[in-house]
């Protein structure tokens, strides 16, 4: 429901500011004064419309968005709230002097000069909007490489993964037979597992990440030929870095990446073998990067996470430098950094069977 409202309040505002911004300027161009006047009238009219669509848009989009911390949630949460104050201490002002002026038929240099400022700010406000009705589709995997093959991971909220058109779907003892649409189980309880029974209902599952959480930052590790970045929020503590350079890799000592003892070649390979997406790379001066797997879909370990490569996470509570498309995510409910797993099954020694 809060999805619909969000969607439907950020499009009603987005035609809003677009109609007002047309046809101020259509009627400026082609209008006589007795058609401006009825525009203006009617963008001051409007603006009862745009405004509370705007704080619906905002509020709603708040509350989908919970606590993430990735870049992409926290630049959409900053462009909602400019939209808003730029409507409300620009645009309806603009639009009740312009009205004013236009009603008592004075066209002077003030006028002209206030409807330049209220076109740019409808402008920036069409921006704004529009950008963030992109980076919610593109959160919701509607567009971007998974959107266009129709392939997504959903969130449930105290509910399951739902995942949609999966290219594969495996376990360990090899492929299973993927539906178009499954639901899968996350709070460890289901009868039927990897496949949701409703269980989560019973046992009160709760989704959201735990007060206690793994702190959201990155930590660097410079080398010399490649620098290293790490966050633990993502990480699901599959040992995948240790197991193939323990020299460069050692949780037992401080700092425990030291990038300088392996090979540029052998620190690549640990970066594409990490499930999670927790490392990156880089090389001096350039941007941290991840190295995505070849292979394409989930993979159920036994009596642990999915692993998932090359889906994009639709809803998820992206944690920062997280990669959409490489990750794992959590099975046996007691992460405290859901949806990602954080190694708790490892702990419980939790069984799936």
């Amino acid at each position: 429901m809060r999805g619909k409202l969000h969607a439907v309040a950020g499009v009603l505002g987005f035609i809003c500011i677009l109609t007002f911004w047309l046809s101020s300027v259509v009627s400026g161009l082609l209008g006589d004064p007795q058609t401006i006047t009825i525009v203006n009238g009617a963008i001051l009219a409007g603006m009862l419309v745009l405004l509370p669509a705007l704080v619906g848009a905002g509020a709603s989009g708040m509350s989908l968005l919970g606590k993430r911390t990735d870049t992409l949630a926290l630049v959409k949460q900053k462009r909602g709230p400019r939209a808003f104050m730029t409507s409300l201490l620009v645009l309806l002002p603009s639009a009740y002097f312009l009205w004013s002026r236009a009603s008592d038929g004075t066209f002077d240099s003030l006028y002209y000069a206030v409807q330049a400022v209220e076109l740019l700010a409808g402008s920036a406000c069409a921006v704004l909007i529009g950008l963030n009705i992109r980076d919610g589709l593109a959160l919701r995997g509607r567009i971007g490489a998974s959107a266009a093959k129709g392939t997504r991971i959903e969130e449930r909220d105290g509910g399951p993964l739902v995942a949609v058109r999966l290219p594969v779907f495996r376990d360990a003892q090899g492929e299973l037979d993927p539906r178009p649409v499954m639901a899968l189980c996350r709070c460890g309880a289901s009868k039927n597992k990897p496949f949701c029974d409703g269980s989560h209902s019973e046992v009160g599952f709760d989704s959201t990440p735990t007060e206690d959480r793994s702190k959201d930052e990155i930590l660097t590790y410079e080398g010399k030929e490649l620098t290293i970045h790490y966050n633990r929020l993502l990480c699901s503590h599959a040992a995948e870095c240790g197991t193939r350079q323990k020299a460069a890799f050692d949780s037992s000592r401080k700092p425990w990446i030291v990038p300088d003892n392996a090979t540029k070649e052998g620190l690549l390979e640990v970066v594409k073998a990490c499930p999670s997406g927790a490392l990156r790379f880089s090389v001096p001066g350039g941007a941290p990067e991840h190295a995505l797997p070849g292979v394409e879909g989930i993979t159920v370990e036994a009596d642990g996470p999915y692993r998932v490569a090359g889906v994009a996470m639709a809803s998820a509570r992206l944690a920062k430098g997280a990669s959409p498309e490489k990750y794992v995510l959590c099975r046996c409910g007691a992460s405290k950094n859901k949806p990602y797993c954080d190694g708790s099954h490892y702990d419980l020694k939790w069984k799936a069977s």
